[in-house]
């Protein structure tokens, strides 16, 4: 009978730890004492906890992050999801949103989606100061106001990360590149990292696109630090072809230390580009997943995805935990399980099977491996999870895609 002098409030027994920040990848028991990690050991004796939780089988990830999603539920247009879909529903402990909401309606954001949330939530605001609730967001100067983002960023330095900007047509079109400009000075000014976007939906890629040229001169604004989303897409204003070829500007962002994040979300993602990409070395510093609307999957089954794409399974979570902590400014508290952060943990299964990942345009893969979530704990509080696997949709015609690139449903 336990005396209530243990050390530990609950005991993680026989599972494999998972610890890239610590170069960790063991068997090892991990002792949680108020709400923090307080042991990862290779042997705890059971009777020093209240509580013993095996694990024999599971991996012990650091509480899993997905740096950029859509948690805006029905907030913005139909680009959200909840973030508790995205989050602890899924195995994920945080989620941040990347650009659903501006300066003009992120007080909305925080009071209905955040605050209300179980998961951590965190957000990049948009250049656009009323972020996507219109698609196309940005024309022209009057779609912008860096004065009130940079006020509504300084009151809200707890949950807003950084600046996003959409790198598209109709940017490319109207105020053109001095919105990249303005965006790139209003991060610096705040000392937060710019993330854009790249890739145009709404048409095919044609030979010496206008867009791959905008990107281009886009993507030499960003420094060390910065994140630059969906560098594996096949869209228009890629830097990758389908034949191999890479953009100089690419290589230099890469060597400059600009965070590349191939966040497949609906289809801004090819599995041939990123075979090419990573036959080249160009691998991920993140991976997220671009959730924003049905048929959402999971952080999970896209890092199953990279798995079979050749990354090892230390690679993806490093990607997800300290990697992802870094670009938010929050590894001094998470991405790892050291001793004394809060003890959010994601237990994680590998499940044999025979499972069809799909990059949304068309191509698939199979798979024997798939990442499932078991358990998830949120400083120290054990809470339920599930699969969110299923067999990708049909593919619609390009026609349909197009559609829906145009009614702005993917961020």
């Amino acid at each position: 009978m336990k005396d209530g002098n243990e050390l530990y409030d609950l005991l993680i027994k026989g599972g494999t730890v998972i610890d890239p920040m610590r170069g960790i990848h063991d068997k090892r028991d991990v002792g949680i004492k108020d709400g923090k990690i307080a042991a990862v050991e290779k042997s705890i004796v059971g009777s020093q906890a209240r509580e013993v939780l095996p694990a024999n089988g599971k991996l012990l990830m650091p509480g899993l992050i997905d740096s950029h999603c859509h948690p805006a539920g029905d907030l913005v247009r139909r680009i959200g999801l909840p973030p508790d879909t995205i989050g602890l529903d899924s195995g994920v402990t945080l989620v941040c949103d990347c650009g659903s909401v501006g300066s003009a309606n992120f007080d909305a954001m925080r009071r209905f989606i955040i605050e209300p949330s179980r998961t951590d939530t965190f957000c990049f605001l948009n250049l656009a100061t009323t972020g996507a609730i219109k698609v196309p967001e940005i024309w022209d100067e009057h779609d912008i106001s860096p004065e009130l983002t940079k006020q509504v960023a300084e009151e809200n330095p707890d949950l807003i990360k950084g600046i996003k900007i959409r790198v598209i047509q109709a940017l490319t079109e109207g105020i053109g590149i001095k919105a990249v400009e303005i965006a790139k000075k209003l991060a610096t000014d705040l000392k937060l990292p710019l993330m854009m976007h790249i890739g145009e939906g709404s048409r095919e890629r044609v030979t010496h696109d206008i867009m791959d040229d905008f990107t281009r001169a886009a993507v030499k604004f960003m420094e060390k630090g910065d994140i630059l989303s969906h560098f594996m897409t096949p869209f228009p204003g890629g830097l990758i072809m389908a034949n191999g070829t890479v953009y100089p500007e690419l290589w230099e962002a890469q060597n400059n230390g600009v965070i590349l994040d191939p966040c497949p979300g609906l289809n801004n993602f090819s599995f041939t580009i990123a075979k090419q990409a990573l036959q080249q070395g160009l691998l991920p510093n993140v991976i997220s997943s671009d959730l924003a609307m049905p048929p959402a999957q999971s952080l999970l089954v896209i890092m199953s995805e990279f798995l079979h794409l050749g990354m090892t399974i230390e690679q993806v979570v490093e990607m997800t935990t300290i990697n992802a902590a870094k670009v938010l400014g929050e590894e001094a508290q998470r991405g790892s399980l050291k001793p004394g952060v809060p003890a959010n943990i994601s237990i994680v299964e590998i499940v044999k099977g025979d499972y069809i990942f799909s990059d949304g345009n068309g191509q698939t893969i199979h798979g024997e491996l798939l990442l499932e979530p078991r358990l998830v704990l949120k400083a120290g509080v054990e809470m339920p999870c599930k699969s969110c696997y299923h067999l990708p949709p049909a593919i619609p015609p390009l026609s349909h895609q197009l559609v829906a690139h145009h009614s702005g449903l993917v961020a």
